[in-house]
């Protein structure tokens, strides 16, 4: 366990001192890989696959807000289906404006969510999202989950679409927008998946919010105990039980996710509980403390010696020693010959 919170240590401090370059790094590999799978989703323009035009979309994300990065995919979108059908590009981008007006306004700092829904549906593993959305964010952020499910199950509506054989007339026109707009509200599993979206956002969020020891962790369990129970009931009701194996282990390996995330966010002992009691003029408090588990990532510090240097000193010290010695014992022999002297001179002087 030690091991685990010195590296969680070492990666937030590595985080603090380099959050900028970290973050612009991480918003263009996203955007990357969003425009990426736009283009292999919706491969009708092909200049739009151009190494250069994804790049600079990239990095003009990096540097800019969510709600850019968001606008930019709609745009690319757009193009891809102008490509093939004017008249279906039209139907997209009113239903765009439309979810894109009712997240702005709602939600803004979450635009991340409504393309990371279809991205990680193209990974097999959008059910990290609400269980995400559960922990860290608040009940409103069902919104843009919402919108993410529709982006992506309008995608396979207008791959279909395209398919049909349209004109310029009104007759065609109207069957186009009748398609379109009927395999959106007419799909009972798009219906069904923002719902279970929404039940695994609110009962992570409930159970976080609780005050009882390794509330974040149960609430997780939670969320993917009701993901998979809400996807099961789901895929018996509209017999698509050949999804079911891949629904539970990616709802567990989101589940792990989400808690390994959790981990590095926050870890807290609940050894050390300790409930205090204080009050002032109006109120009686009662409060439960949980200290956080901080370590000090421990600092190596190599020292470099100079061998030949260091014998240099040595020598030097062992020849001082020895001058020192030897001073000692000419200063001892100058005093003995002096008695030595006065004794001599004392002797003559008494013979006579």
């Amino acid at each position: 366990m030690m091991t685990f919170l010195v590296l969680r240590a070492r990666l937030r401090n590595l985080y603090q001192k380099y959050e900028i370059y970290i973050d612009t790094v991480a918003k263009f590999l996203m955007a990357l890989v969003v425009f990426q799978i736009i283009n292999r989703v919706l491969n009708y323009d092909q200049r739009l696959k151009q190494i250069t035009i994804v790049f600079v979309l990239s990095l003009l994300s990096a540097f800019t807000p969510s709600a850019i990065l968001v606008l930019l995919a709609a745009l690319v979108s757009v193009i891809h289906i102008y490509y093939i059908s004017k008249i279906l590009s039209v139907i997209v981008i009113v239903i765009i404006l439309i979810m894109y007006c009712l997240f702005l306004r709602f939600t803004p700092k979450l635009g991340y969510v409504i393309l990371a829904v279809p991205i990680l549906y193209f990974l097999k593993v959008p059910y990290i999202i609400p269980l995400l959305l559960g922990l860290f964010a608040t009940p409103l952020s069902i919104v843009p989950t919402a919108c993410g499910v529709i982006i992506f199950y309008l995608f396979g509506v207008i791959r279909e679409a395209v398919t049909l054989p349209i004109n310029v007339s009104v007759e065609d026109t109207l069957q186009v927008y009748t398609y379109v707009i009927d395999g959106l509200i007419g799909n009972k599993q798009l219906f069904m998946t923002i719902v279970i979206f929404s039940l695994v956002i609110l009962v992570t969020y409930i159970i976080r919010r609780m005050k009882f020891d390794y509330a974040r962790e149960i609430a997780v369990a939670a969320g993917v105990l009701t993901c998979i129970l809400g996807f099961l009931f789901s895929d018996l009701k509209l017999d698509v039980s050949e999804q079911i194996g891949i629904m539970i282990l990616g709802t567990i390996a989101s589940g792990i996710l989400a808690v390994i995330i959790q981990f590095f966010h926050l870890t807290l002992d609940y050894t050390g509980v300790e409930h205090v009691q204080f009050e002032d003029e109006d109120y009686y408090y009662y409060v439960k403390a949980v200290p956080k588990i901080n370590v000090t990532a421990p600092q190596i510090n190599v020292k470099r010696y100079n061998t030949q240097k260091n014998a240099g000193i040595q020598q030097g010290l062992t020849g001082k020693l020895n001058n020192d010695v030897l001073s000692d014992e000419e200063e001892e022999y100058e005093e003995d010959y002096e008695e030595y002297k006065d004794y001599g001179i004392n002797g003559k002087d008494d013979a006579k």
